[in-house]
C-alpha cells in the first residue's frame, strides 16, 4: 500500500495527512490513462476509470495529501452524493445564510432542510484518493507536470521529479486545478477571466450562521465570507481580481475590529478560473474541473461542475478506447457533452457575475432595499425546487419574478441617504 497516515492536525477536526512510503511505483508498462492532479475531480475520474478496468495512475505535485487547501469546501447534498464516499469529511451544515449589504443591512435566507455542507477540503482530497486507490488507481506524489507531448502511439508527461522524470500513457486527463501554464503549453490557451481567492482559518467567539459580505471595500465586484466549521473555528475568505492580499488583510482587520473573530491563521491564496477554456480537448488529452474553467462564475466553486464534467470525460474516454482513436476529433465529443450538462448554468452565472460587477455600492444598497421590501428573498427561500448548485435555475427564477424588475428599477434610481 502506498499510503500511510503519519499525523493528525490539532486545529481542524478529522484532519489526517497522507504521504508516500519511501518506495515509489515502478511502472513497467504504459498506463491507459494518466491523471494530472489528485484533487477531488482527479481522484473521482481515476476511480471511475479504474473501476472500469483501465490502468490509471495519478500524478500529484504535492508530497502528501491532507494539509489545508485554499477552498471554502461548501458543497450541496447532491454533490456529496456524487462523491460517493463511505464517510464524508463534513465539518458543519447550513440551512441558510446571512448576507450583509455594504451599509450593514441584512438579508436572511433560511430553509428547514440542509442546503449545503462544509467539508474539510484537505481531508476530502485524502478520502477521494483512498477511494480511487481502493478501486485500483495508483498515485505518485511529488511529481509536478511540467509539459505534455502527444505522439502517434502514446502521450508523455514530463515532471520535475528526478527519480521519475517522465510517464507514458495512451491518454492524459488534466485535473490539476488552476493551471494556466500547463493548458497554454498544451495549446489550449489560458483562462480568459479569473480571480484570486484568499482564505484563512480563524477563531470565532461563538456560534454564527454562514455569513456573506458584499462591501466592495473588501472585495470590489465580488463578495467575502465567514464560514463557521464548529468548535470555535471558521474560514474567512474572499475573491478579488487584484491586490488580493491588501483587500484580505482589510477584511480580516474589519472582522477583528467588530469582534466577529478573535484570531487568524496564515492566509492562503490560489487562482480561480471564471470562464471555461475555449477548447478543453486535444490529441490524447482532456482537461476537466478548475483547469478547464468549469467553475461557478458567481461563487468560484468548482467541485460540482467538475464532477459533472468528469462523468462526461469518462464516457468519452470509454468510447475512445473502444474505437482505438484518441485524436482531438474523436475527443471533441467531451466538449459537446459537458456544455450540454453545465454550459447553460455557466453562461447564466457569467451573466449574473457581469451585472453584479458593474454595480457600485450605492446600487447594491438599493438592490438590498428592493429585495427586502419586495419579498424576493422570502420567495427564493420558500421555493424548495431551487437547489444550491443549480445557479442557472436560480438566475432564471429570479429574472422571471416581478420583484426582480422592481429591484432593477430601484438599482437604477438615486440612493436616498
Amino acid at each position: 500500500m502506498p499510503f500511510q497516515v503519519i499525523a493528525t492536525d490539532g486545529k481542524l477536526p478529522n484532519m489526517l495527512y497522507l504521504a508516500m512510503k519511501p518506495h515509489m511505483y515502478n511502472l513497467t508498462s504504459m498506463e491507459d490513462v494518466l491523471v494530472i492532479g489528485a484533487g477531488p475531480i482527479g481522484s473521482y475520474t481515476a476511480r471511475a476509470l479504474a473501476r472500469q478496468g483501465y490502468r490509471v495512475t495519478v500524478l500529484e505535485k504535492r508530497p502528501y495529501l491532507g494539509s489545508p487547501v485554499c477552498c471554502a469546501g461548501i458543497i450541496s447534498p447532491q454533490c456529496a452524493k456524487m462523491l460517493n464516499l463511505e464517510k464524508l469529511p463534513a465539518l458543519s451544515s447550513f440551512s441558510g445564510a446571512r448576507i450583509f449589504s455594504p451599509r450593514g443591512r441584512t438579508i436572511e435566507l433560511e430553509r428547514s432542510s440542509t442546503q449545503a455542507l462544509a467539508v474539510d477540503r484537505g481531508f476530502l482530497d485524502l478520502a477521494m484518493a483512498e477511494s480511487a486507490q481502493s478501486a485500483g488507481a495508483k498515485f505518485i506524489f511529488g511529481s509536478k507536470a511540467s509539459r505534455v507531448e502527444a505522439g502517434k502511439e502514446d502521450i508523455t508527461v514530463y515532471t520535475d521529479n528526478n527519480s521519475m522524470p517522465s510517464f507514458k500513457s495512451r491518454l492524459v486527463v488534466v485535473a490539476a486545478g488552476f493551471s494556466p501554464r500547463l493548458t497554454a503549453a498544451l495549446h489550449l490557451g489560458k483562462p480568459a477571466d479569473f480571480a484570486i481567492g484568499a482564505q484563512a482559518q480563524v477563531e470565532i467567539p461563538g456560534s454564527m450562521p454562514l455569513t456573506v459580505f458584499t462591501s466592495g471595500f473588501f472585495t470590489p465586484g465580488f463578495f467575502s465570507w465567514l464560514e463557521p466549521l464548529g468548535n470555535g473555528i471558521a474560514l474567512a475568505g474572499l475573491l478579488c481580481r487584484k491586490n488580493t492580499a491588501t483587500h484580505f488583510n482589510r477584511f480580516l482587520h474589519y472582522l477583528k475590529e467588530t469582534s466577529q473573530i478573535i484570531s487568524t491563521g496564515k492566509p492562503q491564496y490560489r487562482g480561480v478560473s471564471l470562464k471555461p477554456l475555449s477548447r478543453t480537448h486535444g490529441d490524447r488529452v482532456l482537461v476537466i474541473g478548475d483547469a478547464a474553467g468549469q467553475v461557478k462564475p458567481i461563487t468560484g466553486g468548482g467541485i460540482f461542475y467538475g464532477l459533472k464534467a468528469a462523468d462526461c470525460a469518462v464516457n468519452i474516454i470509454r468510447s475512445a478506447f473502444k474505437q482505438g482513436d484518441f485524436s482531438a476529433r474523436e475527443l471533441a465529443g467531451y466538449q459537446k457533452e459537458w456544455k450540454k450538462v453545465i454550459g447553460r448554468d455557466i453562461r447564466l452565472g457569467r451573466l449574473a457575475r457581469n451585472i453584479y460587477e458593474k454595480l457600485d455600492e450605492r446600487r447594491i444598497e438599493n438592490a438590498f432595499n428592493a429585495i427586502i421590501h419586495s419579498g424576493l428573498a422570502q420567495k427564493l427561500s420558500e421555493d424548495e425546487s431551487l437547489r444550491f448548485d443549480d445557479h442557472g435555475s436560480v438566475v432564471l427564477k429570479i429574472i422571471r419574478t416581478p420583484a426582480f424588475y422592481r429591484t432593477v428599477a430601484s438599482i437604477m434610481a438615486p440612493v436616498n441617504n
